[in-house]
C-alpha cells in the first residue's frame, strides 16, 4: 500500500461511518402519518410539514413488510385488522364505513450503532388518524397521542400513563409548525385556526434495554403522529413544494 493509500484509508472509513450515521439520523428524523379519504387510507413516510414523501423504489422499502392497519368504527368497538399494499409513495389500505380512528405501527430494522460502540436501537414509528377531535380516544400504543374531546386538546401517553414535559409539534395544513410541552397530566392545547389536515407529532426515548423478535437492543426511540382534518376555519395556504430529489 502506498503512503497516499495509507493516508486515504482512515479518511475513507471516517466518511463511510459518517454516511451511515447520516442515513440513521435521517430515518430517525422522519415520521409516518396516516391520511384517509374516499375509502382509502395512506400511510406515508417522510416529513409532512415539508411535503416530503419517501417513495418505492427507495427508502419506503426499508420497512420490514407492509404494516397492518387497525380500524375502529366507534369508541369501544373491537378494532378490525386491514391488510395493505406498498404503492409508489405510501402503504395503502381499503377502509370500510366511516371509521372513528385508524392506527398503524411500522416495523423498522434495528439500527446498528456498533461503529459508535453503542448497542442497537429500536426505532418505532407509528401513526393514528381520527375522524374528530370532539371524541376522546383511548390510547393503545406504547407511545400514543390522542384527543381528549376538548377543543384543541391532545394527550401524550406512554405505556398507559400520562407523559409530562413531552414536546408535541403540530404541523398546520400549510406546513407551519408550533410546539407545546405537555403538562403533568400529559395534555397540550393548540389553536387550530385553519381548515384542512393537521399532523401532530411526539417523540420519546427509553434507555431500558429490551428484545424484539429475538433481537436485543439497548435503547428504544418512539415517534408517533396524530392526523386530523378540520372542516371549519380560515382557508390555509398550500403545503410547500416537495423537496427536489438529489
Amino acid at each position: 500500500m502506498s503512503s497516499n493509500q495509507r493516508l486515504q484509508a482512515p479518511l475513507l472509513s471516517a466518511l463511510l461511518a459518517c454516511g451511515a450515521l447520516t442515513a440513521v439520523n435521517s430515518a430517525h428524523a422522519h415520521q409516518v402519518w396516516l391520511e384517509n379519504a374516499g375509502g382509502q387510507a395512506r400511510l406515508h413516510f417522510g416529513e409532512f410539514n415539508e411535503n416530503l414523501r419517501e417513495t418505492s423504489p427507495g427508502r419506503l422499502d426499508q420497512f420490514k413488510g407492509v404494516p397492518a392497519l387497525e380500524q375502529q368504527q366507534r369508541a369501544g368497538a373491537a378494532a378490525q385488522r386491514v391488510e395493505g399494499q406498498l404503492a409508489k409513495d405510501a402503504f395503502v389500505y381499503a377502509t370500510t364505513g366511516t371509521p372513528d380512528t385508524l392506527f398503524a405501527a411500522a416495523s423498522y430494522p434495528l439500527i446498528d450503532r456498533s461503529k459508535r460502540n453503542l448497542p442497537a436501537m429500536l426505532w418505532q414509528p407509528s401513526a393514528r388518524w381520527v375522524a374528530s377531535l370532539a371524541k376522546p380516544v383511548a390510547p393503545t400504543a406504547p407511545l400514543d397521542l390522542v384527543p381528549t374531546g376538548k377543543p384543541g386538546e391532545l394527550k401524550v401517553v406512554y405505556k398507559g400513563a400520562p407523559l409530562p414535559k413531552a414536546k408535541v409539534q403540530l404541523a398546520a395544513p400549510s406546513g407551519w409548525t408550533r410546539e407545546a410541552e405537555a403538562g403533568e397530566d400529559g395534555t397540550v392545547t393548540f389553536v387550530t385556526p385553519w381548515k384542512g389536515q393537521y399532523v401532530a407529532e411526539v417523540k420519546h426515548s427509553d434507555k431500558t434495554p429490551g428484545e424484539v423478535q429475538r433481537e436485543k437492543y439497548g435503547e428504544a426511540s418512539y415517534v408517533t403522529t396524530l392526523t386530523f382534518v378540520l372542516a371549519d376555519g380560515m382557508a390555509s395556504p398550500a403545503l410547500p413544494e416537495p423537496p427536489k430529489a438529489h
